[in-house]
């Protein structure tokens, strides 16, 4: 005998094994929740909309500026330029590329002292502070650029040679002189620089009177 199919709010339903199942849109439930099944509408079970997680929108790429010295490159470094003219110091950006020309320049203008100028030692850097201001050498240590008078370390040379001037001005604005060191007998003339450090004629940068000594017998021996 076939089941009978009867009315169960908008369903048809028959039942069988304990379970009611509706003739119109095949949807099913078992006896003990018949009365939830008669107010359901007959149809397609109703799923939960699926929300679609919204993501945050990506950042926009922020390009970085240009070189100021070739226009070509994307500037990376803060580099300090001195203005002749009002002797304030500006920053610029620079590339590596230019970066690097620019520190070259800077270890051979160090202070002039006859025909030669000073030359910094590896990884070393003279800036000076004006005309009639001292000329002042900054080593860069491990990527990190120490200022020469105190304990402070800055990541680029502007901020070492800005912080220098603030910080320091003693020190920036004693300008160089020329002294007279006593080397195995002979009398030399030397540059002093506001650091200390010795200037040969030739250009070496001696730490002190004995590096200076050194120096001058290794390299100028025919002359003391």
């Amino acid at each position: 005998m076939e089941p009978v199919a009867f009315p169960l709010g908008e369903h048809v339903v028959i039942e069988s094994d304990g379970r009611l199942t509706c003739q119109k849109c095949g949807r099913s439930a078992s006896l003990s929740e018949a009365d939830k099944f008669a107010e359901t509408r007959c149809g397609p079970e109703e799923r939960p909309a699926q929300t679609t997680q919204q993501q945050a929108p990506t950042p926009p790429v922020t390009a970085r500026p240009a070189c100021d010295i070739c226009k070509a490159h994307e500037a990376q470094n803060k580099t300090p330029i001195l203005e002749p003219t009002t002797g304030q110091i500006n920053q610029k950006l620079l590339c590596g590329s230019c970066f690097k020309d620019y520190l070259r320049i800077l270890r051979f203008s160090g202070p002039r002292f006859g025909r030669v100028k000073a030359r910094a030692p590896p990884n070393g850097v003279w800036f000076s502070y004006g005309e009639n201001a001292g000329s002042i050498l900054f080593t860069q240590i491990s990527g990190m650029w120490p200022c020469p008078a105190c304990d402070e370390f800055y990541e680029n040379l502007y901020d070492a040679v800005t912080h220098f001037a603030e910080k320091h001005p003693e020190l920036v604005n004693k300008p160089n002189e020329r002294v007279t060191v006593d080397v195995d007998g002979k009398t030399v003339e030397t540059l002093r620089t506001a650091q200390r450090y010795l200037i040969c004629p030739c250009g070496f940068v001696a730490d002190n009177k004995k590096h200076l000594t050194i120096h001058y017998i290794n390299s100028h021996r025919e002359t003391v």
